[in-house]
């Protein structure tokens, strides 16, 4: 190794913050020299999307080292935080785990070490700190082995220490009973002064005894499947039990994870005062100091108030499909007077899913036809900080509510994404929110495996299911070349051929004789060739992408100009979920995703867990695959379509080369997708996500800078679900210039 690699920076940021015992002493004993970086406020200006501040503030820590000359940065992945109490998880959030790569982009020639940390099951169980000592820095496996046995004993000796102070001081608070401050958030958040305006010592030169919430015993199992909110909800539940223990929370705007959390820690804390504080680079210190003061009044003369419980009882089900009414009466599940509505993002799919599920002789009601006024309604209720899918589930959930009939239950299905995305929380919020409101006779249904599918076969759901879903995926694709081919009335004669063929047949499905004729009909639409017009694909957020009023405006500019957007289908996203499931369990087989060796190992290993979910994820991935590539050609006869069949190892392999694939979400297929865009046969790229949409992000600031190197116009848009301001209006007439430009100079 050079004289220059013998010194490793390690940015003031983030993960430091907790790992940093680690990170030191590892590099130390491999002889090399360890700077820790500053943080050079100018950093945040390098940025490529709207990051929180601690993100902002990682950026001005690589920037310090890389001014001070510091040629190798060690800034790793840190995808869950060790487990040793039985969380439900341990993830760290999405921008946290991303950060690696989207430095990387904002400073491009820096080299950024990152390697994934998995810490679930210990630190001692990860050896990618080891590998990456011998494989990037040139050490002996054993010389990098011994380094971080001493690194592993160093971390867990000051997370002792941590935990014997914190013993220490709730002691001395309880037996005292003077009112103690809990200070709860993130480490790189709460306790930083460059990120938290040094709250604790504000409170500390007031003579308040502060506890930082990392420092706590465990109190109760985190229900949630990050590891900092796990922390904080410990600290609610301990000051719960402590009429003199009160709860300080640090976070940062536009933190769609503490949005959620904020929800379960303000329905725990009932009538117990608290104090939230949100701080980014702007906020001033003075206003930070009068609510603290203000805060420290409040509990001085705080006095306990218990609350009765209400009584009220949820309406509910069990794995028996069972329904448990509010007044507890017990019904099943197709009983006429339970009634189940699905949450609406696109005409066609809210359709589709509508039909399918009433092929499985489910009672629904009709389809919730998206509109604003359940945004309004469910922002009414919401705090504005969720990402924008969220208050509109929540409005469509009270409008289905609002217009029950006598008797009637309410059954309102909600999909369980998974961590690190908070889709993850949807379930878990709207459950709370029934229950603080006491909405009667009103559940959330979310069939899965922990629940056996509440008696639905897995199977079935994808054969009534799946084909629909992928015609409406062709729908809306070929709604939007018509929109540019065809004649004024084109969608509307495309929209009467769903009526006519889909959901008047619904109930029995579609014979290969309804799918020929409903194919000559689609293409009896007087249209052009559109393989000649200048094509936009449109990826990012699936509740967003495939509804023209998040871009009020927008389709008609494009339009107008001869200029096809091209929605990705809701089939990709599903094809790259089960795909991705299929790729970790492979991945500890060494073992392609995709491949006859790994199907024929899951064969071998069927009663094994891993094998057996690789086996079920492997039929549904082929099953849609089927469907997909089918309907495809059968439909290409309409002349309308110009989307390929879905390439998912392509696309996970085309992302893996920006971003780390263990990220789990939809930064994948949308880096993936606009990687690709360019050998599809697109001329640009639109990338839609919602406020506050953290994968969004992580996406705008992979994909803004490649489009610049590579030379593909690229338009990232965050929809607050409102009008489209001017300002983005004028950067739409850009991007369509420089779409067209792209397509003269491919031909």
């Amino acid at each position: 190794m050079s004289a220059s690699h013998r010194r490793i920076g390690i940015p003031r940021a983030l993960t430091a913050h907790s790992l940093y015992p680690l990170y030191s002493t590892f590099f130390s004993r491999l002889g090399m020299e360890v700077v820790l970086s500053g943080v050079d406020a100018a950093g945040a200006m390098k940025a490529n999307s709207g990051f929180c501040y601690p993100v902002q503030i990682a950026h001005g820590a690589v920037m310090d080292l890389i001014k001070g000359g510091t040629e190798l940065i060690f800034l790793p992945q840190v995808s869950r935080m060790p487990n040793p109490r039985g969380e439900r998880d341990s993830y760290l959030c999405p921008l946290a785990q991303a950060s690696p790569y989207v430095t990387a982009k904002a400073f491009p020639g820096a080299k950024i070490l990152s390697p994934v940390l998995d810490f679930a099951e210990g630190y001692e169980a990860s050896a990618a700190m080891i590998d990456l000592a011998e494989s990037q820095l040139g050490f002996a496996r054993e010389e990098a082995q011994h380094a971080y046995r001493q690194a592993v004993s160093a971390q867990l000796e000051a997370e002792e220490a941590m935990l014997a102070l914190g013993r220490g001081a709730v002691k001395d608070a309880l037996a005292d009973g003077k009112p103690t401050i809990l200070l709860v958030g993130r480490s790189y958040n709460a306790f930083p002064p460059e990120a938290s305006q040094s709250v604790a010592r504000k409170l500390a030169s007031m003579g308040v005894r502060v506890i930082p919430g990392d420092c706590l015993p465990q109190e109760r199992t985190g229900q949630t499947a990050w590891h900092y909110p796990n922390v904080i909800l410990n600290a609610v539940a301990l000051a719960k039990r402590h009429d003199n223990l009160f709860v300080l929370y640090v976070s940062n705007f536009s933190c769609t994870i503490d949005a959620f959390t904020h929800s379960f820690f303000v329905s725990e804390m009932g009538a117990k005062p608290y104090l939230m504080l949100e701080i980014d680079a702007h906020t001033a210190d003075a206003g930070i100091q009068t609510r603290l003061e203000a805060f420290w009044d409040i509990l001085r003369n705080y006095r306990p108030q218990h609350v009765s419980e209400s009584g009220f009882q949820p309406a509910g089900i069990g794995p028996d499909a069972v329904v448990t009414t509010s007044d507890g009466q017990r019904i099943p599940l197709n009983d006429p007077r339970v009634r189940i509505r699905f949450p609406s993002f696109s005409h066609y799919h809210s359709q589709a899913v509508t039909l399918g599920a009433r092929r499985l002789g489910l009672n629904v009601g009709p389809a919730l036809e998206l509109s604003r006024a359940q945004l309004e309604r469910g922002l009414q209720h919401a705090s504005g900080r969720e990402c924008l899918p969220l208050p509109i589930c929540l409005g469509q959930m009270l409008e289905a509510h609002n217009g029950r009939k006598p008797g009637e239950v309410v059954v309102f299905y909600m999909f369980a994404g998974g961590a690190p995305c908070v889709v993850d929380c949807y379930v878990e919020y709207l459950r709370q929110f029934i229950r603080d409101h006491q909405l009667k006779d009103l559940f959330i249904f979310d069939p899965r495996g922990g629940n056996e599918l509440y008696g639905l076969s897995l199977a079935r759901i994808g054969q009534m299911v799946v084909p629909l879903i992928t015609l409406a995926d062709l729908f809306v694709e070929m709604e939007q070349a018509l929109r540019v081919v065809g004649q004024a009335d084109g969608p509307e004669r495309l929209k009467a051929c769903w009526e006519r063929h889909i959901v008047r047949e619904g109930s029995t499905g579609l014979t290969n004789h309804d799918l020929a004729a409903l194919i000559d009909d689609i293409a009896s639409i007087p249209h052009t060739d559109p393989v000649a017009r200048a094509r936009v694909v449109v990826t990012g957020d699936f509740f967003l992408r495939f509804n023209p009023c998040f871009m009020e405006g927008v389709h008609e500019k494009y339009a107008r100009n001869g200029i096809i957007l091209v929605p990705v289908g809701l089939n990709e996203l599903v094809l790259y979920s089960l795909y991705s499931s299929m790729a970790d369990n492979a991945r500890d087989w060494n073992l392609p995703p995709d491949s006859a060796r790994a199907v024929a190992l899951a064969f071998a290993r069927f009663y094994q867990p891993k094998g057996k979910d690789y086996l079920s994820n492997w039929a549904r991935y082929r099953w849609m695959k089927f469907y997909d590539r089918r309907y495809r050609e059968l439909f290409g006869r309409t002349g309308l379509l110009l989307g390929g069949t879905h390439d998912v190892p392509r696309l996970y392999d085309q992302a893996s080369r920006h971003l780390s694939t263990t990220i789990v979400g939809e930064a994948i297929p949308t880096v993936g997708k606009g990687v690709g865009a360019g050998q599809e046969g697109y001329d640009g790229i639109i990338a839609i996500g919602p406020f506050n949409c953290l994968p969004f992000r992580i996406s705008e600031a992979i994909l803004k800078p490649y489009g610049l190197q590579k030379g593909m116009p690229v338009l990232t848009y965050e929809s607050d679900g409102f009008s489209v301001r001017p300002a983005f209006l004028r950067q739409v007439d850009v991007h369509v210039q420089q779409v067209l430009a792209n397509r003269l100079s491919r031909r």
